[in-house]
């Protein structure tokens, strides 16, 4: 393990890294995908990399002891990477998108949301909702799992979050539809002059406006009926319209405007399930392909939620027993990591390691190749949950592992996301055998969008449990 970063000189005004004319001229800019091209940058160049793209210069950091003052030391010198700037223009000024002063702000009012002991009280709604999943699983079928997972996560942040009961299948794939047209936002972020791209008739964009429009007359009749009914039903929307805040207009007694109302609660819908669905959809793609780290975690979770008659749904006080489990979801998220690349754009100048970073350039901590770096996780392509004991994380750096990113933007709703990724993993091994399906690729094949992706459907035949 290397406590030290391999950083060389390069140039002297830049580190070193690939050159973009060669990479046109060769055809290698349209090949391959950007996970990828970062992991192949780092095994290259070392752990601070420079590169340009479309007349952007970018920094790629991939050692911890960056990364630390990447999400601390310097955390005041960056704004947002260049597609959360952008991405404004969907989600409005919500915890994803603004800047400071306004962020820390917005962060302190929805922070009383996600403290342990709120987390505890949504226990309940997550097992509700796991038993109520997996009591419509018919033996013998084959489902998209990844759907399931989406359509759970959305029923469970909606009741948890903004005491919002979407029950009805029509109602979660108009919320999917808009989640996924915003995934296709990603490429548009990058090209020049994307702010006038983006006011064009052009069918991702048409898509991205209608499912915002849908999203929108969600969000806004929510509030709507919370304006008629103010009483405090103990969830965020309930904190956020009662929450004053005088930085924000001067006035002493101002509460959130309803367009700020609908920004926070877009930002945290659309962020709080599908992030977490994409993480369990791997995971129960893993498992699949693992049978025998799919009996551990059903023995464990058989022991700690009973069987047959004495069967009962996960309590808060199960999380903490449920220790094979979370190792399993843990794995998960080194190794496919839903939030693959944090990025930064450089506010003020400044340096690192002798490089100067001027204002406008982008900097880039991608997950995704930190958490398979081999000086930090032997053999890193084996699933492999102990390397989630106590004993095992406490030998390596504490940044080779961030999926949730550190700092003053890290993630509000990660203690939400740890028991919803553990309990309903356990419900399901607990109940059912999954395999794979004839044919079914031995690799799980990715999609490195706005979050990361399964690649394909991940189907997978259901079989009960005896």
């Amino acid at each position: 393990m290397s406590a030290t970063p391999r950083i060389d000189q390069g140039n002297g005004l830049y580190p070193p890294g690939p050159k973009f004319l060669p990479r046109l001229l060769s055809g290698r800019v349209f090949r391959g995908n950007a996970v990828t091209y970062m992991q192949e940058c780092a095994q290259t160049y070392g752990d601070l990399v420079h590169y340009t793209a479309l007349g952007r210069h970018i920094y790629q950091i991939t050692h911890p002891s960056l990364i630390e003052d990447f999400f601390l030391k310097d955390a005041a010198k960056h704004h947002r990477g260049i597609v959360m700037q952008r991405a404004k223009a969907v989600l409005g000024e919500g915890l994803l998108t603004s800047e400071e002063p306004l962020h820390m702000r917005q962060r302190r009012l929805a922070q009383p949301a996600f403290h342990r002991n709120r987390i505890a009280s949504y226990a309940e709604t997550i097992g509700q909702q796991s038993l109520a999943m997996i009591a419509r699983w018919q033996p013998g079928t084959t489902l998209d799992l990844r759907e399931e997972m989406l359509a759970i996560a959305l029923r469970i942040v909606g009741k948890c979050l903004f005491d919002l009961n979407v029950e009805s299948d029509a109602e979660v794939k108009k919320i999917s539809a808009a989640v996924d047209a915003f995934m296709g936002f990603l490429p548009i972020a990058f090209l020049p002059f994307s702010e006038r791209i983006m006011k064009l008739p052009i069918p991702v964009m048409q898509r991205i406006r209608k499912g915002s429009a849908e999203l929108d007359a969600i969000i806004y009749g929510m509030i709507d009926d919370r304006r008629r009914d103010p009483s405090d039903r103990g969830d965020l929307l309930s904190m956020l319209m009662d929450a004053v805040d005088p930085e924000a207009t001067g006035d002493e007694s101002a509460s959130m405007s309803n367009q700020q109302l609908h920004d926070e609660c877009l930002t945290i819908m659309l962020a709080g399930h599908e992030t977490t669905a994409n993480a369990l959809g791997f995971a129960l793609a893993v498992l699949a392909r693992h049978p025998e780290i799919q009996a551990a975690v059903s023995a464990e979770a058989r022991a700690v939620l009973g069987t047959g008659d004495s069967a009962r749904a996960p309590a808060a006080e199960d999380y903490s027993r449920l220790k094979y489990t979370t190792q399993v979801f843990a794995e998960t998220l080194r190794l496919y990591p839903p939030v693959w690349v944090t990025a930064r754009t450089c506010a003020e100048t400044y340096e690192i390691a002798g490089h100067k970073i001027s204002p406008g350039s982008i900097l880039v901590a991608p997950q995704f190749v930190v958490h398979r770096d081999p000086r930090f996780f032997p053999d890193p392509l084996r699933f492999d949950p102990s390397r989630h004991s106590d004993e095992n994380k406490a030998g390596r750096p504490r940044y080779a592992f961030y999926p949730f990113a550190a700092g003053s933007r890290q993630c509000i709703g990660e203690g939400l996301a740890w028991m919803e990724g553990v309990f309903i993993l356990a419900v399901i091994a607990r109940d059912w055998h999954l395999t794979l399906p004839p044919n079914t690729p031995a690799e799980i094949a990715i999609n490195p969008a706005i979050s990361l992706r399964p690649k394909h459907p991940v189907n997978l035949t259901l079989t009960r449990r005896p």
